[in-house]
Formats: structure tokens, C-alpha cells, sequence
């Protein structure tokens, strides 16, 4: 029994999302996955919806909007029947808080369920301590209720998918490990590179994100990229082609298609939470489970990684030998010092290599084809499942 594959493709971001990691990763899986000639080439189901944010409107406002949404997923949807596969990157971009009653609809008519986990906030969120009752309620029916419909999870790595697996009681089996984003870019990982070139800082520059960016030590070249910077640093192009300079240097914020041919730098760093001291806080933790958005996008650029020790990336960098690893941003100095240009040309290479693949988007295609392996058999035996 095979039916038609759809891919849910929500209304765009706005102009100042399109610069950060969210709105690449998604476009990236839905240009992968409807790639003509493929023998499971996705068709878009595009679910239109205003973006725009409610959170400072009336309770009555907000519920208005979230049933606005989920009639146009019954709308987009309501054709789709027994065989069909509907693969949700998740969570969804619009308002969701009825989403799991359009899940429980398709499950029922016996569609196969897909999701590709970007961020769980119920996870991600859950050390908050200010988190109140409305707030925790509602991320139970966008997130929780929801993931139980789906008959398949493609979630980051391993460790994503054991505590998913315990922290929502969902069978480890449902869940797939991606290992690492795909990063659509070109040719970025051809462009030549020298590691006397800086480390990069890519992303959410934002104090509250990323506040160890403002305690850099200054024995390092950093180079940083991204929306958000509230520091003082040189302009970019005032240090341009002075490879030994030292300090923070600020080049600016890119569009997610246009950055991976714009770093300059011998590599990128992964990190995240207010200290320099370890990855610490509520993202600086996340790290523990996340694969990070820049980690591809340095990789695909052909850019060797420095990663925090205790990060869910760290041993996929030292396993294909395309990255070293620290406990601390003070430690980066003597590592580059000490690092001959043999040991750099080889985790060079190496990142190119990996580079190839996430820009010919293997680790996506990879994982959907074992979520669908057995569909058919797992299907009819958890139809029954959910009522």
C-alpha cells in the first residue's frame, strides 16, 4: 500500500527570522525532500497563516487565532487518507494549540505521521523557573499531546532520543536519529582555509542567548556574525586580510542562504549560555542534547569546529576527526598554538568531506527512508493505538 507524500511547509518568516538557523534548517528539509527524480520525493502542502505574534493579546484574541489555524491545517488536509505520509517539521511555525485534534483526525483516517523535531520546548524549558501554569498548559497540547500522534520522530541524536523517549513515554523505536543537519550551501566548503584565520561566531548574538560572546578573552581572533550584537568590536572590514590580528571583530548579519560564503576563519565555534567558563544556563544545558544549526552550517562551509566537551555533537566531531573539543573558551588559544598545519589540513579536510554530504543533504534523506522502511506493518498495528 503506497499513497502520496506530503510535507507540511507553513507560512514564511519574517525578514529578520530569515537571518537566523530556524527558517534555513526548515527550507533546507523541504527543498531536500521535493527534489525531483527521488523516489520518495515529498509534495508540498503549503498551510497558509499569519504570522504575526499574539502574546500581548486578550486570552479570547489569541484562542480565536489558534482555531483560525487549525481550520486551515483541516483544510489543507482534509483530502489526505489511508497510505498517505504527512511529514510536520515540528514544532509548528503558527499557532498550534489545536494541532493534536488535527493529528488525532489523521491518525484515525489511518495517514502516516512524521515529525522532524527542531526544538522541544517542553524540554528546552523546563528548568525555567518562572514558567507559570498557563504557559506549562499550553506547551502540553503544542508539543507533548501532539508528538504521541505520530508514528514516527526524526529527533537530533542519540541522547535527544533516549530522554524524548523517557521525558513523553514515547517507544524509543518511533524515534530516529538525524546525527546532524543538513545545510544547503553550495560550494562554501571548496573555499580555501587557515586556521591563523580566527575562530567564528555565527548566530544569535543576543545577550540573553549567548552572553559569554561579551567576555571573549582577547588572546583570540573571534570573528562574529549574527543579529542582535550589543558589544563593542572592530568593523570587519577595518581588519579585513589581518589574519593576526587579536580581539573581538563584528563582519555583520547575513541572510541563513548568503552567510556560509561569507565567514571568514579557520574555524567555527559551538557554544552557547552566558559563560566562557562552560556551556552553562538554559541554552548553555541545551547544548547537552542539541545539535546546534551552526555546527552545519560551518561544516558545509568546509570549516573545522571547536565544541564544548559535553555537547551532543562533540563525539560526531572527534568520530569523523573534524573538530576538537574544550571545556573552556580559555583553553582555544593554546590549542590552535599547538596545532601544526599538518593536524589542521587534515580536520580541514575532513570538515569538507562532511561538508559534501550536508550539502548534498544525506543525513535527511538517510532518515526519512528508515522512518518509512516499515510503515505499512507498523501502521495498521498502531491505528488501534490512539482513539
Amino acid at each position: 500500500m503506497r499513497g502520496t507524500y506530503y510535507i507540511a511547509c507553513e507560512t514564511a518568516f519574517t525578514d529578520n527570522e530569515k537571518r537566523l538557523a530556524s527558517e534555513k534548517a526548515r527550507d533546507d528539509i523541504t527543498r531536500i525532500l521535493t527534489q525531483s527524480g527521488s523516489d520518495i520525493a515529498f509534495r508540498e502542502l503549503n498551510i497558509h497563516f499569519d504570522t504575526g505574534r499574539w502574546m500581548d493579546h486578550p486570552a479570547i484574541v489569541q484562542i480565536g487565532e489558534h482555531l483560525r489555524a487549525k481550520r486551515e491545517w483541516e483544510k489543507k488536509t482534509r483530502d489526505l487518507t489511508r497510505g498517505d505520509v504527512l511529514l510536520i517539521q515540528f514544532p509548528a511555525v503558527n499557532h498550534s494549540l489545536f494541532l493534536y485534534r488535527v493529528l488525532k483526525s489523521l491518525k484515525k483516517r489511518g495517514v502516516f505521521l512524521i515529525a522532524v523535531l527542531h526544538d522541544v520546548e517542553a524540554i528546552r524549558g523546563s528548568k525555567r523557573r518562572n514558567k507559570s501554569l498557563k504557559n506549562r498548559m499550553r506547551k502540553y497540547y503544542e508539543e507533548v499531546l501532539c508528538l504521541k500522534y505520530f508514528d514516527r520522530l526524526i529527533v537530533h541524536n542519540d541522547r535527544m532520543r533516549k530522554m524524548v523517549g523517557k521525558a513523553m513515554s514515547i517507544p524509543v523505536d518511533k524515534l530516529i536519529d538525524l546525527e546532524i543537519f543538513d545545510y544547503l550551501g553550495g560550494k562554501a566548503w571548496m573555499r580555501p582555509r587557515y586556521k591563523s584565520e580566527g575562530v567564528i561566531i555565527a548566530g544569535n548574538l543576543t545577550p540573553v542567548k549567548a552572553g559569554y560572546v561579551y567576555q571573549l578573552p582577547r588572546d583570540v581572533r573571534w570573528n562574529l556574525y549574527g543579529v542582535n550584537f550589543a558589544g563593542q568590536a572592530q568593523p570587519g572590514l577595518e581588519v579585513s586580510g589581518r589574519k593576526s590580528e587579536k580581539g573581538v571583530v563584528y563582519y555583520g548579519s547575513f541572510p541563513a542562504e548568503e552567510i556560509a560564503d561569507e565567514l571568514e576563519g579557520g574555524f567555527g565555534l559551538v557554544w552557547d549560555g552566558p559563560s566562557c567558563k562552560g556551556c552553562e544556563g538554559i541554552y548553555g544545558e541545551y547544548l547537552r542534547i542539541n545539535d546546534p544549526h551552526k555546527t552545519s552550517l560551518y561544516l558545509a562551509a568546509g570549516i573545522p569546529v571547536i565544541i564544548w566537551k559535553e555537547a551532543a555533537l562533540a563525539p560526531y566531531s572527534l568520530a569523523h576527526e573534524c573538530g576538537v573539543t574544550v571545556g573552556s573558551l580559555s583553553e582555544i588559544r593554546d590549542v590552535i598554538g599547538g596545532m601544526d598545519e599538518k593536524t589542521y589540513s587534515a580536520l580541514r579536510e575532513n570538515a569538507r568531506a562532511v561538508g559534501r554530504l550536508l550539502s548534498a543533504g544525506e543525513y535527511t534523506k538517510r532518515a526519512v527512508v528508515k522512518a518509512l522502511a516499515d510503515r505499512d506493518e507498523r501502521g495498521r498495528s498502531e491505528d488501534s493505538i490512539i482513539s
